[in-house]
């Protein structure tokens, strides 16, 4: 998980402008959600996020316990680096 954060990161703010994201009514809470990316890869103190600063509709069961059971941080936390890199895979939301 740590290599793949390491390789998009770079790109976040790029991708938030991304004019396929706004190709469709549906990608709408994917471009909001990874124009947020930014933003929360800056927080290196504060790597555990709170469930309420993500979008879990954007995270899709086959990712649901990177992002939020990651036994090294404290319960109730979210993954910083699993969410984004599930953010930036996710598929359009129905």
């Amino acid at each position: 998980m740590t290599t793949r954060y390491k390789t998009v990161r770079p790109f976040l703010a790029l991708l938030g402008e991304s004019k396929a994201l706004a190709a469709s009514t549906g990608g709408a809470r994917v471009l909001a959600g990874v124009k947020r990316l930014p933003a929360l890869a800056r927080r290196v103190k504060d790597k555990p996020l709170l469930p309420r600063e993500v979008d879990e509709k954007l995270v899709p069961a086959a990712w649901r316990k990177a992002v939020y059971a990651n036994a090294g941080l404290p319960q109730g936390s979210v993954d910083r680096d699993a969410y984004v890199v599930c953010a930036t895979q996710s598929p359009m939301p129905r």
